[in-house]
């Protein structure tokens, strides 16, 4: 039987965390994806910190006679993770085992779908007030990589058109300018009085909690403002449907 004879597996690829809520958090979003293919297999494995690993997660599926994988990063940006590391996996892999046949899909980027999760995200802590008195602060992942600075600098700019808030700021919690706590500081001398940051991630973990932690540190020295944290995007009906996006199109 050749391999388009059947559907192929999907292996959805997180960078795994030492954070035990970050492998609830994907196993959650491996699951909703299992009932929306089913019966299509689909399984997850980790790049680091979690087991499966990828390899072992490969191997998993070409034990069970299957030949064709999808290989789904988890992922919202397109940077040494999903453009090296995993493809030097994926390249590894397939050497050794010549008659397999992998199909790698996209990261998540700035997709409607995903703009709709971070949109979600703010909502389920947006104030009962006029959206001219807000400040939003989106918290993007520093980088050293330009297209992923990028990636939050556009996301900010869509968000703030399609929200309409009084003010809309990016910035990094290290690696890159501005950093948060900065971008906090300068927040808390504004005239918004209601400041709303979204850290845009998919999964729990040290960042998000070093975050979150610098938001505290800012409600407790400046009383007079109101700090709103919105929660990462985690396993979202929004991010499901897009990583679906993604699988379907990894195939063409």
């Amino acid at each position: 039987m050749s391999y388009r004879e059947t559907k192929p597996a999907v292996l959805l690829c997180g960078h795994g965390s030492r954070k035990a809520e970050a492998a609830t958090e994907f196993q959650c979003l491996v699951e909703k994806i299992q009932k929306k293919l089913a019966p299509q297999p689909v399984s997850g494995a980790f790049l680091q910190f979690n087991q499966p690993t990828i390899p072992e997660g490969l191997q998993a599926v070409y034990d069970q006679g299957i030949r064709e994988i999808i290989v789904q990063p988890i992922t919202l940006y397109n940077a040494k993770h999903t453009k090296i590391d995993i493809p030097d996996i994926l390249a590894e892999f397939t050497q050794a085992h010549p008659d397999v046949c992998l199909h790698y899909g996209a990261s998540l980027g700035l997709s409607p779908l995903t703009l709709d999760a971070a949109v979600f995200s703010i909502q389920s802590v947006m104030p009962d007030v006029d959206l001219e008195d807000c400040k939003l602060l989106l918290v993007g992942r520093g980088s050293k990589d330009r297209m992923v600075s990028d990636q939050s600098i556009n996301l900010c700019r869509k968000l703030h058109d399609w929200m309409d808030f009084g003010d809309s700021r990016y910035c990094y919690p290290a690696e890159s300018s501005p950093l948060l706590e900065n971008a906090l500081t300068q927040a808390a001398q504004s005239h918004y009085p209601h400041i709303i940051v979204l850290p845009f991630l998919l999964f729990s973990g040290r960042l998000l909690a070093d975050i979150y932690a610098k938001i505290d540190a800012a409600i407790e020295k400046y009383p007079t403002f109101t700090f709103y944290k919105a929660p990462h995007l985690g396993p979202q009906d929004d991010i499901v449907d897009a990583l679906i996006q993604k699988i379907n199109l990894a195939l063409k």
